[in-house]
């Protein structure tokens, strides 16, 4: 680097020292602001005055509000219970009992299979019973004149059981036969016709219990610890304009999806009009009681290191008050923090502020009226620097 360098380089380094030292030791060689100014105080918010008086800074008031959580969520309809209906055995279809789309009730016959066999199983069952029976009657009479042993009449005793025990297997297959509903609800369409041959993998029809429906949906994770069973929701259904359905919630999952971040829920709505049908988009909306927390403007939230802040006014100081962030909408955060409804917080002129720092409302001086007659102290403007600007160009004027 040559010398003129070297020298041209130098004198920028004490320029920008001397500049430094006249805007914090001299600023009325910069501002034309007088040492009598100084003393005055701040003639712009935001900036402590040089002359060590309190800094001019804007507030806004602490106001307390409710934090409740309002949810909507879109959910899938599902039937109350359902049931796919299969057949225990295999077999020919010989009657179709029910039209696919109406109602059923429980144990009503739905399907009969072929069961020639089963009956002439449960007629030979029957029989074996009759003489079994007979063969224990006979046995009784006999033992009371000593004419039959004690272990003759055990005997006939054991082939009564069996008998019996093998006329109710023969029942429980001739009852196979037939296939009932499980309960009562609205059957749907079923690809089946007599003289099919079914197994137990071939679906019969679907039931639905149609008294009620289910929407399982999903809430944020910050819901955690606040929704709970039994509060009120209200649904909406595209295909029903107009129309709201009040329930409940029913289920709550025992767990966060650790992707999504949400607890997933489940609401019960009556359906007394069998309006609502399984598989139907289901909008859900429901309120979340919260707790009264404060609430400031967005300008008042401050970081450091240690976190979120505001800066707080206890009479004529300021006071760092740390908060955590809640919620924010519409230029106001609601916070957890140390505030009462009548703290007031500094919205502007918060870059310069320290701890325990004296400080000015801005405004504060037209808030008590002078004498009649004295003109009106102009209004400060909502920019500290402007404030001092305006002053300093006046003083030049003069």
């Amino acid at each position: 680097m040559s010398v003129l360098k070297q020298l041209l380089l130098s004198l920028v380094v004490i320029a920008v020292a001397a500049g430094g030292w006249a805007y914090f030791q001299r600023p009325e060689l910069i501002f034309g602001v007088d040492a009598s100014q100084q003393a005055a105080g701040p003639t712009g918010g935001g900036r402590p005055s040089f002359g060590g008086g309190p800094t001019l800074v804007v507030t806004a008031p602490v106001e307390m509000v409710e934090t409740g959580t309002d949810i909507r969520a879109i959910g899938t309809a599902a039937a109350a219970r359902e049931v796919v209906v299969y057949p225990q055995v295999t077999g020919i279809v010989t009657e179709v009992a029910f039209t696919p789309g109406t109602e059923v009730k429980a144990g009503s016959t739905l399907v009969v299979l072929e069961d020639a066999d089963q009956q002439i199983a449960v007629e030979l069952a029957t029989l074996a019973q009759s003489s079994a029976q007979e063969a224990v009657d006979r046995a009784e009479r006999l033992s009371k004149s000593g004419n039959v042993t004690a272990v003759t009449l055990s005997d006939a005793k054991t082939a009564l059981q069996k008998a019996s025990i093998d006329l109710r297997s023969a029942e429980i297959e001739l009852a196979k036969r037939t296939i009932k509903a499980p309960f009562d609800g609205v059957i749907g369409l079923a690809d089946i016709s007599i003289g099919d041959l079914v197994n137990s993998s071939t679906a019969i029809a679907t039931i639905a219990d149609m008294s009620s429906v289910t929407v399982s949906f999903e809430v944020p994770e910050r819901a955690v610890g606040e929704v709970a069973i039994g509060q009120s929701v209200s649904a909406t259904v595209a295909a029903l304009p107009g129309v709201t359905v009040s329930g409940e919630l029913s289920r709550i999952d025992n767990r966060v999806d650790p992707t999504t971040r949400t607890l997933k829920v489940e609401a019960t709505l009556p359906n007394d009009s069998d309006a609502l049908r399984p598989g139907m988009a289901i909008n859900i909306d429901f309120s979340i009681p919260g707790t009264v927390r404060p609430s400031v403007p967005s300008l008042a939230i401050q970081w450091d290191r240690e976190g979120s802040f505001v800066w707080a006014l206890d009479g004529d100081k300021v006071q760092r008050v740390p908060v955590q962030v809640v919620a924010r909408r519409s230029g106001a955060v609601t916070v957890a923090g140390d505030l009462t409804e009548d703290t007031s917080v500094v919205v502007e002129g918060v870059l310069s502020l320290r701890k325990g720092q004296t400080v000015e409302r801005a405004g504060a001086n037209e808030a008590s009226p002078g004498p009649a007659g004295d003109d009106a102290a102009p209004e400060p403007t909502g920019r500290p620097e402007a404030a001092a600007g305006a002053a300093a160009a006046a003083e030049r004027g003069s």
